[in-house]
C-alpha cells in the first residue's frame, strides 16, 4: 500500500466580484475544459454536491497542448452578458461568467482580443451560433481547485493544509484517502461508483458534480 505524499499548501485562487455579491469562486480545469467552481462548501448538506457553477468552454482538441493549458474560447453553460469595463452598475451582469473572470478583485484572466463563432452551450440559446471571446488564464495551475478522480471529493472540504496530489495523467488528482488506499483499490471504487453504477454515488438526493464527466453529472446555473 502506498503512502500519501505530502503536497505543500498552495492557496486556491478566489474570484470575488460584485457580480456575485463578493461570494468567492474558483477556477478548475480538466485537460481542455474549464469550470467556475465553489472553493468552499458554504454549508452545503453534501460538501461534494453542486461545486460546479458552470462550464466555461467547449474543449478545443485542435489546439496545441501548451496553448490549451492557458487559453480557451468562452462559451459558458450559463448566460454571459456583454462586457463593458466602464460600466459600474451590476444590472444584467449577476453571475455573468465573463464579468466574474474579468472584474473580480483579483483578476485571473484577460481577453486576447480574438473572437470566433461557436454553437452556444447555454441551453437558453437552443444551439444558435454566438460570438466567443478568447480568454487567457493568468492564474498558475497550482491555484486551480482540484477534485479527486476516484471518489469525486473536492479540495477545501475540510483542512486546506494539504492539496490533492497528481495521479499520473494530465489534470487527474487524488485525495489523501484514495492515494493511501492505492491505485488498484481506488480504481475499483471509481468503476463501481461512477461507471458501472453511476447512480450509486448520488446519495439519492445530492448527486456529486464531476469535472471528469461533466455531461453526466453537473449543476448548470
Amino acid at each position: 500500500m502506498s503512502q500519501p505524499s505530502s503536497s505543500p499548501k498552495t492557496e486556491i485562487i478566489q474570484l470575488c466580484s460584485r457580480h456575485f455579491s463578493s461570494i468567492p469562486l474558483s477556477l478548475s480545469r480538466f485537460q481542455r475544459q474549464w469550470f467556475l467552481t465553489f472553493p468552499r462548501t458554504y454549508g452545503l448538506p453534501d460538501p461534494d454536491s453542486q461545486r460546479i457553477v458552470c462550464v466555461l468552454n467547449s474543449p478545443d482538441y485542435s489546439a496545441a497542448d501548451e496553448y490549451a493549458q492557458r487559453h480557451f474560447w468562452l462559451n459558458p453553460s450559463c448566460r454571459s452578458q456583454r462586457y463593458n469595463p466602464s460600466d459600474t452598475t451590476t444590472k444584467y451582469t449577476f453571475l455573468s461568467p465573463l464579468h466574474l473572470l474579468l472584474d473580480s478583485d483579483c483578476p485571473v484572466a484577460r481577453l486576447t482580443g480574438r473572437i470566433r463563432s461557436e454553437r452556444s452551450n447555454d441551453p437558453h440559446d437552443a444551439g444558435k451560433e454566438i460570438a466567443c471571446y478568447e480568454v487567457e488564464v493568468m492564474a498558475p495551475d497550482e491555484g486551480l481547485l482540484r477534485q479527486c478522480y476516484y471518489c469525486l471529493s473536492w479540495e477545501a472540504r475540510g483542512s486546506t493544509n494539504v492539496r490533492f496530489s497528481a495521479s499520473g495523467g494530465s489534470d487527474i488528482y487524488w485525495c489523501s484517502s484514495c492515494e493511501e488506499a492505492g491505485w488498484v483499490h481506488s480504481t475499483i471504487r471509481k468503476f463501481r461508483l461512477q461507471d458501472i453504477f453511476p447512480w450509486s454515488n448520488a446519495d439519492s438526493e445530492y448527486p456529486k458534480d464531476n469535472l471528469y464527466s461533466p455531461n453526466r453529472l453537473i449543476s448548470t446555473a
